[in-house]
C-alpha cells in the first residue's frame, strides 16, 4: 500500500509536472503569436502613414511646380523644392520597412509593388523637373502646355492606384495577422480545455495536488482576465486615439483648404483681374480695324473671363464663400443649384425659415455631407430627381438628401472601402449624431443625417428655434 501510495504520488506529480509545462507552452505560444501580430500591425500602420506622407510630399511638390508655372514667382519653387527633397527620404524609409526577410510581414509582391512605386515617383520627379526645364529653356508658354497635358496625371494616378495597392495589401495582411491570432486563440482554448480534462483526472488521483493545481490555475485565469481587462482598454484607447486623430486630419483639410483658396482668391483672382484691366485698357488705347486683331483681342478677354470663372468655382468647392460670409443655408442652396444644374438635374429644397447659429466645424461638416452626397448622386445614382432638406426637430438638425436613382447595395453601405460613406459618418459621429443611409421601397438612396443642436449651436438661445419648413 505504501508503495502503491508512493507510485500514486509520483504519477500525480508527473502529472501535475506535465500540466505546468503545457500551461507555460500555452503561454510562451500565446504570447509569442500575439508579439508577431502587434509587429505585423505596427509595421503596417507606420507602412500606411509612410505612404500618406509621400503621396502628401507629391502633391506638395506638384503645386508648388504649377503655382510656379501659372504665375512665374520664386516663392512657388520653394515648396516645390522642399516637398521634393523629403521624397527621396520618405521613399527610402518606406522601402527599408518593406526590406524584412520575414514572408509573414511583407510578401513577394509589396516589394514588387514598392519597387514599381519607387519607378512611378521617380517618374513623377522627372517630369516635374521637365516642365520647369522647358520653361528655363523655351519659356513660359511652352512649359504650360506640356503641364496641361495628362501625362503628369497619368502618372500620378498610378502613383496612387500603386499606394491604394499596397494600403489594400496592408489591410489584407492584418486581417489575415487578426484571423491567425483568432485560431491561435481557439487552439489555446483547445490546449485550456484538454488541461482542464486532466485537472479533472488528477483530482480523482489525489485531492489534496489537485487543490493546489486548482488555486494556481484560479490564479493564472485571474491574471489572464487582468490582461485581457488591459487589453480592451488598450483597443478603447486605440479606437479614441485614432478617431481623435481622424478628426484633426479632417479639421487640418478643411483649414488647408480655407487657406489654398484664400491664395487662389487673393493671389490668381487679383493676377487675372488685373491682366484683364490691362487687356481692356490696351483694347481701347490701341484701336484696329483689322477683324483678326479684334478677334483676337476678344478671344483674349474671354479666356481671361473664363480663368476667373474656373477660380471661382475651384475657391467655392474648396470653401465656399457664402459659409462663411451668409451661412449653411446660402450655402447649402448654392452647391444644390450648382451641382443639379450642371448635372442637368431636376431638384427640390426644403430649408428651415430661421437658421439656427452653427459652430464652424459644424457648419462645414453639414455643408460637406450635402456635397459629397450630391456628389455621389451624380458619379453613380443615375438618377433625375433629387430632394434636398435641412430641419430643425426635437432639438436635432436633420439634413436629409435623397435622390430616384439606382440605389445603393446594402453590402456597400458599411463596406471598408466606402471611404466617402465612412468619412460622411465620421464626420456626423464626432458631433454625436447618426447617419442613417436607406433605401426606399419606392427607389433610390435616402441619407438621413441627425445631430444633436446642443454640440453644434454657438448660441445657446437659438436651440429653441422651431423652424417653419418652406419648399423652394
Amino acid at each position: 500500500m505504501i508503495v502503491s501510495g508512493r507510485v500514486s504520488r509520483a504519477v500525480a506529480l508527473a502529472v501535475a509536472f506535465v500540466l505546468l509545462v503545457a500551461l507555460v507552452v500555452i503561454a510562451e505560444i500565446n504570447q509569442s503569436g500575439q508579439k508577431q501580430i502587434s509587429r505585423i500591425i505596427s509595421l503596417s500602420q507606420q507602412r500606411q502613414v509612410l505612404l500618406v506622407e509621400l503621396l502628401s510630399e507629391l502633391s506638395d511638390a506638384e503645386a508648388g511646380q504649377r503655382g510656379f508655372l501659372l504665375t512665374d514667382e520664386e516663392k512657388y519653387l520653394q515648396p516645390y523644392q522642399s516637398a521634393r527633397d523629403r521624397v527621396e527620404p520618405t521613399l527610402n524609409r518606406l522601402t527599408d520597412l518593406f526590406g524584412d526577410d520575414d514572408r509573414l510581414l511583407v510578401s513577394v509582391d509589396q516589394r514588387d509593388e514598392v519597387r514599381h512605386l519607387r519607378v512611378l515617383v521617380g517618374a513623377e520627379l522627372g517630369e516635374l523637373a521637365a516642365s520647369l526645364a522647358l520653361h528655363s529653356a523655351q519659356g513660359t508658354e511652352q512649359a504650360l502646355a506640356l503641364m496641361r497635358t495628362d501625362l503628369g496625371s497619368r502618372t500620378m494616378d498610378e502613383i496612387r492606384e500603386e499606394a491604394l495597392k499596397l494600403r489594400n495589401m496592408e489591410r489584407d495582411a492584418v486581417g489575415v495577422a487578426l484571423a491567425r491570432a483568432g485560431r491561435l486563440q481557439l487552439v489555446s482554448r483547445a490546449l485550456m480545455g484538454g488541461v482542464a480534462v486532466l485537472n479533472f483526472v488528477l483530482l480523482i488521483l489525489a485531492a489534496a495536488l489537485w487543490a493546489r493545481q486548482a488555486r494556481r490555475r484560479a490564479e493564472l485565469t485571474k491574471r489572464l482576465a487582468t490582461e485581457n481587462e488591459d487589453l480592451e482598454r488598450r483597443v478603447r484607447r486605440r479606437t479614441i486615439e485614432l478617431s481623435a486623430l481622424s478628426s484633426h486630419l479632417q479639421q487640418l483639410s478643411e483649414k488647408e483648404k480655407a487657406s489654398l483658396a484664400r491664395e487662389l482668391h487673393d493671389e490668381l483672382g487679383g493676377l487675372l483681374i488685373a491682366a484683364k484691366m490691362d487687356v481692356s485698357w490696351l483694347q481701347k488705347r490701341l484701336p484696329n480695324v483689322n477683324p483678326d486683331i479684334q478677334s483676337r483681342w476678344t478671344r483674349v478677354i474671354k479666356v481671361l473671363d473664363e480663368g476667373v470663372d474656373f477660380k471661382r468655382r475651384i475657391v467655392e468647392n474648396l470653401r465656399p464663400t457664402l459659409l462663411d460670409n451668409m451661412g449653411l443655408l446660402p450655402a447649402v442652396r448654392w452647391i444644390t443649384q450648382e451641382t443639379c444644374t450642371r448635372a442637368g438635374l431636376h431638384y427640390t429644397e426644403i430649408y428651415p425659415e430661421h437658421e439656427p447659429l452653427l459652430i464652424d466645424d459644424a457648419a462645414i461638416t453639414s455643408f460637406r455631407l450635402v456635397q459629397e452626397s450630391l456628389v455621389n448622386i451624380v458619379k453613380h445614382a443615375r438618377a433625375t430627381q433629387v430632394h434636398v432638406e435641412v430641419a430643425v426637430q426635437n432639438d436635432e438638425l436633420m439634413i436629409l438628401v435623397e435622390d430616384n436613382g439606382s440605389g445603393i447595395e446594402a453590402d456597400r453601405r458599411d463596406a471598408v472601402d466606402s471611404h466617402g460613406l465612412a468619412t460622411m459618418r465620421h464626420r456626423v459621429r464626432s458631433f454625436g449624431g447618426t447617419l442613417d443611409i436607406e433605401a426606399p421601397t419606392q427607389g433610390g438612396t435616402r441619407v438621413r443625417a441627425r445631430i444633436p443642436l446642443a454640440a453644434i449651436v454657438r448660441d445657446p438661445a437659438s436651440r429653441t428655434i422651431q423652424a417653419t419648413a418652406s419648399a423652394y
